[in-house]
């Protein structure tokens, strides 16, 4: 993932919303385009995830603050890999992962693409929110799909700008759920379904 040279890093704290470290405080610093996923919009999205969270191996591909993937690991995710290529980044999200003795999650410093031309496993659902104002989204779907790291029965998180054309999919991805709060779009991809 390439984002722009950032003059200064960004720092603050988010909450998780619900599950075993809910109201547990993740705190965040990276470079100056990292934008954590807000309460509403979590809260939403786990809502729809709920029936199905339990249990599931997960990547949150541009980690950022790790909201998405400490937030589906205290709702019950067996496995989350957390992936950010920046630095400081993937220091805290280490320290964090400590600070709740989160041992199901598992944290690369790696480039998105990277990560995932040699992933070796298999994810039941994938966060998607690269930085906005790049074709990641795009890259990211293709090289998921191209490298087989979805389950037969997968779900893709997928968030973008609101108003950003949207990104190119692979034609078995399923749109199941689409919310916009703000400048923010956010959907829920439901892959394989339809082959069962």
């Amino acid at each position: 993932m390439v984002r722009k040279p950032s003059i200064r890093n960004k720092r603050g704290s988010i909450r998780i919303v619900g599950g075993i470290w809910k109201s547990q405080m993740i705190r965040f610093s990276g470079p100056a385009d990292l934008r954590p996923t807000p309460d509403l919009v979590r809260e939403t999205l786990f809502n729809w995830l709920a029936p199905t969270i339990q249990g599931t191996t997960c990547l949150d591909l541009f980690a950022g603050s790790g909201a998405l993937g400490f937030e589906a690991a205290s709702r019950g995710a067996r496995l989350v890999d957390l992936v950010d290529y920046d630095r400081n980044t993937y220091q805290r999200l280490s320290s964090t992962r400590n600070q709740l003795s989160a041992d199901q999650v598992h944290i690369y410093c790696d480039e998105a693409m990277s990560f995932l031309t040699n992933c070796n496993r298999n994810y039941d659902l994938v966060f998607l929110d690269p930085p906005f104002d790049s074709n990641l989204a795009t890259r990211a779907a293709v090289t998921l799909q191209r490298v087989g790291a979805l389950n037969a029965k997968s779900l893709v998180y997928l968030e973008t700008a609101r108003e950003d054309s949207q990104p190119i999919l692979p034609g078995n991805w399923d749109l199941y759920r689409k919310k916009t709060t703000g400048r923010v779009c956010y959907q829920l991809y439901r892959i394989g379904f339809n082959n069962a």
